[in-house]
């Protein structure tokens, strides 16, 4: 079977892939590898290790309304690059697949973070590059072996690992992969973290643990440490979510507080992106301190971009606060 005909029905991205918080998050994903495959050492080689990495490319249902408006916008126009780099990443990706639409109302699919970060390692023109894939679910690592023997996605300058390799048809908890050997990676290893929403639940305080756990190897490494996005949500949990970002309400043991906290006694500060497109979201942008301030203003102006196309192709009404705020914490 081809990976349009597989399913992973128990994958709940398959419900959130293409929302308001992918639209932003993957904007982040790709523009700091852009601006690391920009630059030395990540130019010659760059490892990316994406944890929770799903199965690549997701179908949109016809009836879905309210992932498709937002799609709608991003997607116009279809005949053409806008400079806008997710938009021109999904043209560029979706055409070599053979799923980009013929107009805005007829598209199908979006293509998910593995795919576009694959897309972008392959394209560049210089280097050996590297794309780790963690997922736990088998049936969704299926989806993905499939998709990635496609001929589209072979690039020469880029190798493709998705775990566990053989495939043992075993969940495979990719976060617990990271915390056994993130001490022996370096700078040139980008890691990609998408927990989803566990920052103040009482069941997912062991993964909290875990990511203080992971944290703190990062710290010990200094300057030689990997790169790091963090993604968070909070859902609607507005209050909650402000109260965490704000540092005025009672800290989960681990959660959004404490982790800043102890980057910060540590001295190491990151780029911080925050937005309100349905639910809450937030992100942290690891890198070495040198690379902060040019970083941070390369994704001021990408995700600016976004909001303003998003707008202007008729969204303004889906963006009840359109706005994306980033700054160094």
């Amino acid at each position: 079977m081809t990976w349009r005909q597989l399913n992973d029905p128990t994958n709940r991205e398959n419900r959130n892939a293409g929302n308001g918080g992918d639209l932003v998050k993957h904007t982040v994903y790709l523009t700091v590898l852009d601006y690391l495959l920009a630059n030395d050492p990540w130019s010659n080689e760059t490892r990316v290790r994406e944890c929770h990495a799903g199965r690549g490319m997701y179908l949109i249902p016809h009836d879905d309304r309210g992932r498709r408006p937002l799609l709608e916008c991003l997607y116009e126009p279809v005949d053409a690059d806008v400079g806008v780099l997710l938009h021109d990443v999904q043209r560029a990706s979706q055409g070599a697949l053979g799923t980009w639409l013929a107009d805005r109302e007829t598209f199908g699919w979006y293509s998910g973070s593995a795919v576009l970060n694959a897309w972008r390692l392959g394209a560049v023109r210089e280097g050996c590059h590297q794309l780790h894939l963690y997922e736990m679910a088998p049936d969704t690592r299926q989806v993905l072996r499939s998709l990635f023997g496609v001929r589209a996605l072979q690039f020469p300058q880029l190798k493709v690992h998705i775990y566990p390799d053989p495939e043992d048809q075993q969940d495979f908890d990719g976060e617990l992969h990271i915390e056994q050997n993130v001490s022996a990676w370096n700078c040139q290893d980008l890691v990609l973290l998408d927990p989803f929403a566990m920052w103040r639940q009482n069941q997912d305080q062991v993964r909290r643990d875990r990511y203080r756990r992971i944290i703190e190897q990062l710290i010990a490494r200094e300057q030689d440490s990997p790169s790091l996005v963090l993604f968070w949500t909070w859902r609607r949990a507005f209050p909650v979510a402000d109260g965490d970002l704000a540092g005025t309400s009672v800290p989960a043991s681990n959660g959004y507080q404490e982790l800043r906290d102890l980057l910060h006694q540590a001295e190491r500060h990151f780029i911080r992106v925050t937005w309100r497109w349905g639910l809450q979201f937030a992100m942290w942008v690891s890198v070495q301190d040198s690379h902060l301030m040019p970083l941070c203003a390369a994704l001021q102006d990408r995700c600016a971009a976004l909001r303003t196309h998003l707008e202007q192709q008729g969204c303004r009404g889906r963006l009840a606060d359109p706005s994306i705020e980033i700054g160094l914490d």
